[in-house]
């Protein structure tokens, strides 16, 4: 029976049309009570996935079923990837749990006569000398006391630099709060006032001092002035000698209650100003522009031309023409608002180095700087001065002898102990590096980021890790710490022929507190940097890695005395740091300044075993030794050179031809 009713159900399908079918189907839904719906409602397959495409919002019961079986797998897809993820992070993190970095403790404290503005110390670490809210303090490093102070209570100094004069003396350079600068000279724990250098009688017409600095020799000094809108930089030649000999004489008559000592004056070499902008020549031929470039005027200056006022007038006239819609658009400058001048310098003295005549006292002189290198805010140039010129060289109005020109303007400044290379931080995250050798760029980076670059500092020749590309002391690779305006850090290894590695210390942080207020080369320690941030961490990072090492920590009663620049001295010879902080102050007794309490912390690095692998080895071959003392020896030293790095120029030359085939060149 049921068999056939099954083969009588068989039949009658066979015979039903689709749309009796669709009538069945019907009458199936009024059973159920369900509504009809309107023909138009129905969609097919492919209408189902436009709707599913189109409509985001619908459920995932209502997608169609070729979009079900999409969601399914890269659901599976997803799962699986987080999954293994997951493991890796955690694996992660156990490695950071079992590596935890170590915390050091300041090893020493001592309490401080006031608020410290700036430190300084001598060649051997024996001593510090401390600019604070009463004057100058001169501290012995082996007993940590005040051996001998300067004491003023209308002077707050807050700049020093200082030089070491040899048989226990020093030569320090201050700047007080008041744009005032003092030079000073410490003699066997005793400290004398020379001279104050812009004394006046006068307060109206005193020159403000903005940067006064010594050279490493304690031969010549610059000072940076400035007065009624205008800056210009002074430069002064020191008589060591003869005030080592009258020293000698004076500390056999004077008490140690003395504190002024009349010396042979200094004398002031050149007075220079920022570079003029090119006005309208007088020259009225090329034969004339020729004879005033051999009197010594360099290439490059834009001061011998032959473009007369009113061509200068037509192409500017032109340009702001043909431009105008940019300037309207733009925050540039109107055209009848004349520009700034500059407000500040920054200056390098310079050993010898190149190919290059010296004088006679330049070349029996070893370490004397001959010459010194400066730029003007705003300016994309970098003037070289001569220091040592015979007195028929020398110009009523000193003119550079060598002009490096850049692309960019120049921010910020550094250069490597020899004083071969000089490092340049450009606007638009540029680095070049000069090589005074050559005279050439040694290397272009550019830094990753937005931030403009803002500080810059070079690690030592001997703290790099000498591997056998490296062991030959002509094939020179430098290493840099920069850190931004943004507070983001980097560390930058560049070497000859282009090659370079940027590593990120610290990106950009989210917020001001993470931002990198000091990066310091250790130059005791290979290849590492200490770190101070805005938030009142400090730390030594890794230039390699960019990972932390090591973690220093105040005492919980004290922070830092400025979180935004930071007081601290990094000593190479005793391998010490010292950081001055301030005790924390209740909010009750904020305002009671004689409650303030600041100490000199001081971490010794030499006490720790952990720092044993990081020390750096003596190097074989120093800097000094590579350096050419005459023409001679520096051509031999360029043959050397490019002897000795023929092969890696050959490969370079070679990477860069695939290089430029890959480019299509119309």
């Amino acid at each position: 029976m049921q068999v056939g009713g099954a083969g009588i159900k068989q039949e009658v399908d066979c015979e039903i049309t689709p749309l009796a079918r669709h009538r069945n189907k019907m009458a199936v839904n009024l059973r159920r009570g369900l509504e009809i719906p309107e023909p138009s409602d129905y969609s097919s397959c492919e209408d189902d996935d436009v709707t599913y495409f189109t409509d985001l919002q619908q459920l995932d019961n209502n997608l169609p079923e070729s979009a079900k079986v999409i969601n399914k797998l890269l659901n599976n897809l997803v799962e699986s990837t987080w999954e293994v993820i997951s493991e890796q992070e955690k694996i992660k993190r156990d490695e950071q749990a079992a590596k935890q970095i170590p915390v050091l403790n300041a090893a020493k404290e001592m309490k401080l006569p006031g608020r410290t503005n700036s430190i300084a110390s001598s060649d051997g670490g024996l001593y510090l000398f401390l600019g604070h809210s009463h004057g100058l303090s001169v501290i012995s490093t082996s007993t940590l006391t005040c051996v001998r102070m300067w004491q003023d209570e209308r002077v707050e100094l807050t700049n020093i630099s200082c030089a070491s004069l040899g048989n226990a003396t020093h030569l320090l350079c201050t700047v007080d709060d008041m744009g005032i600068a003092r030079l000073f000279v410490h003699h066997i724990e005793n400290i004398y006032l020379i001279k104050v250098i812009n004394e006046t009688e006068d307060i109206n017409q005193r020159n403000i001092c903005a940067k006064f600095e010594v050279s490493r020799s304690g031969d010549f000094g610059a000072a940076v002035m400035t007065s009624s809108g205008s800056v210009w930089l002074d430069v002064y030649r020191f008589p060591r000698d003869v005030w080592l000999k009258e020293l000698e004489t004076k500390q056999a008559i004077q008490t140690p209650q003395t504190t002024e000592a009349k010396l042979s004056p200094i004398v002031l070499l050149m007075k220079i100003k920022p570079p003029e902008i090119p006005a309208g020549t007088s020259l009225k031929s090329p034969s004339e522009v020729l004879l005033k470039t051999e009197e010594g005027t360099i290439i490059g200056s834009g001061q011998n031309h032959l473009i007369s006022s009113s061509q200068w007038e037509n192409q500017d006239a032109a340009f702001r023409k043909k431009f105008m819609k940019y300037f309207i658009s733009s925050s540039v400058r109107p055209p009848q608002q004349k520009a700034e001048g500059p407000s500040n310098c920054t200056c390098h003295f310079l050993l010898r180095e190149g190919f290059h005549s010296m004088s006679g006292e330049a070349k029996a002189a070893r370490d004397i700087p001959i010459a010194m290198c400066l730029w003007w805010n705003g300016s994309h140039n970098l003037l070289q001065y001569l220091l040592l010129k015979s007195p028929k060289e020398k110009d009523s109005e000193p003119r550079p002898d060598v002009l490096w020109p850049n692309s960019q303007e120049i921010l910020c400044s550094a250069i490597s102990a020899c004083t071969r290379f000089v490092v340049l931080g450009l606007d638009g995250q540029l680095v070049t590096i000069w090589d005074r050798r050559f005279g050439c760029p040694y290397a272009n980076i550019v830094i990753p980021g937005d931030g403009a670059i803002c500080r810059m500092k070079l690690l030592l020749q001997s703290q790099l890790p000498v591997t056998s590309f490296f062991q030959d002391p002509f094939l020179h690779t430098i290493q840099l710490v920069l850190t931004c305006r943004n507070g983001a850090c980097y560390s930058v290894t560049a070497g000859r022929g282009g090659d370079t590695c940027t590593v990120a210390l610290i990106e950009r942080p989210a917020g001001p507190g993470s931002s990198v207020t000091v990066a310091e080369p250790v130059p005791f320690l290979e290849c590492l940097v200490l770190l101070m941030q805005r938030n009142g961490e400090v730390s030594i990072w890794e230039t390699e890695d960019g990972a932390p090492v090591f973690i220093l920590n105040l005492p919980p009663t004290h922070v830092l005395g400025s979180l935004r620049e930071p007081v601290c001295l990094l000593e190479p010879v005793q391998k010490k740091l010292y950081i001055t902080g301030d005790r924390k102050t209740p909010l009750v007794k904020v305002t009671d300044w004689k409650e303030e309490e600041s100490s000199l912390f001081i971490f010794s690095f030499s006490e720790h075993t952990l720092m044993d692998s990081y020390c750096v080895k003596s190097p074989t071959i120093s800097e000094k030794e590579t350096r050419a003392t005459g023409l001679e020896e520096a051509f031999n030293l360029y043959l050397q050179e490019r002897a000795d790095t023929w092969k890696e120029r050959n490969r370079n030359l070679a990477f860069q031809w695939e290089h430029l085939s890959k480019r299509d060149i119309k």
